[in-house]
C-alpha cells in the first residue's frame, strides 16, 4: 500500500490527504498556512540552509551526489540566475563556503564508525502509512533498521548550532514528537538522532531516546491532534481565527 501510494519522493511531498510530523508542527507555528499547505496555496520556502540539509541527506544517506556551486550570481532577479536554476531543477545549489561544509560534514559522517555501526544494516529513505487517532498519518524514515530481534530509525539532522544546543532544544523543537509518531508508524523498538553540525571541525552527536523522551513526544502529538481537530475537524476554523495568549 505505501509503495504503490509514495512509490517516488514527489508524490510523498505532494500528497495533501495524509498527515505528517512536518504537517503537524506548522499547524503548530501557524494554522493559518497551514490551512493554506493543504489548499496548495502557500509552500514552504526554500532556503539556503535547508538546501544544504537535504544535500548532506542525499549524499550520506543514499550516495546521490546532487550538490553543485554556481560561479552564477546567486540572485533570482536575475535572467542568469534564473536560467541557471532551470537548467539544474534537480540540483542543490550552494555557494562556495557551503558546498565545502558540505563535503566535510559527509566525509565526516562517512568516517565515523559509532555512525557507521548503526548503519550496518538497513535501508534509507522509507515511507509508512498509518492510523493514530483514526486519522491518517505518513512518515519517511532517514535510514530503517529491520533485523532479528532489534528494530529502529536513525534520523539525520545538520544544525548550525552545536551539539550541546541540539540537546537542549530538542522538545522545542518537537523532536520527540517526530520520535513518537515514527515509532508508531514503523512500529520500531528504538529511535536514534544523529546530529552533525554545519561548520568545522563538523561534530558528530548520536542521540538515543530515552522512554520519557517519547512519551513526551506522544504529549505533543495528541496536543498536535486535539489542536487539528477543533480547528478542522470541528470546523473552528475561519479566515478570520486569532490564536489568544496568556502572557
Amino acid at each position: 500500500m505505501t509503495e504503490e501510494l509514495f512509490k517516488d519522493d514527489s508524490a510523498y511531498y505532494s500528497d495533501r490527504q495524509y498527515l505528517s510530523n512536518s504537517a503537524l508542527k506548522l499547524l503548530r507555528e501557524s494554522p493559518h498556512k497551514f490551512a493554506l499547505w493543504r489548499t496548495r496555496q502557500w509552500e514552504q520556502p526554500s532556503n539556503v540552509a535547508f538546501e544544504l540539509g537535504k544535500a548532506v541527506h542525499s549524499m550520506f544517506l543514499e550516495g546521490i551526489d546532487n550538490a553543485m556551486v554556481t560561479s552564477v550570481r546567486r540572485d533570482v532577479r536575475t535572467k542568469a540566475y534564473q536560467d541557471f536554476l532551470e537548467e539544474n531543477k534537480d540540483k542543490f545549489i550552494l555557494s562556495k563556503s557551503d558546498y565545502e561544509n558540505y563535503l566535510g560534514m559527509c566525509e565526516r559522517l562517512q568516517n565515523n564508525s559509532e555512525v557507521q555501526a548503526l548503519m550496518w544494516s538497513g535501508r534509507p529513505e522509507v515511507p509508512a502509512v498509518g492510523e493514530y487517532r483514526g486519522l491518517k498519518f505518513k512518515g519517511k524514515a532517514d535510514w530503517l533498521v529491520e533485523s532479528p530481534g532489534e528494530s529502529y530509525i536513525l534520523d539525520l539532522k545538520t544544525t548550525s548550532k552545536t551539539i550541546s544546543d541540539f540537546y537542549k532544544s530538542a522538545k522545542f523543537l518537537l523532536y520527540n514528537q517526530q520520535a513518537a509518531l515514527y515509532s508508531h508508524l514503523f512500529n520500531v523498538d528504538r529511535f536514534y538522532f544523529v546530529v552533525v553540525e554545519k561548520s568545522w571541525p563538523y561534530e558528530i552527536g548520536i542521540f538515543d531516546t530515552s522512554i520519557e523522551f517519547i512519551q513526551s513526544g506522544y504529549y505533543e502529538l495528541n496536543k498536535s491532534i486535539d489542536l487539528y481537530e477543533e480547528l478542522f475537524v470541528e470546523g473552528s476554523y475561519t479566515k478570520d481565527y486569532a490564536r489568544q495568549f496568556i502572557l
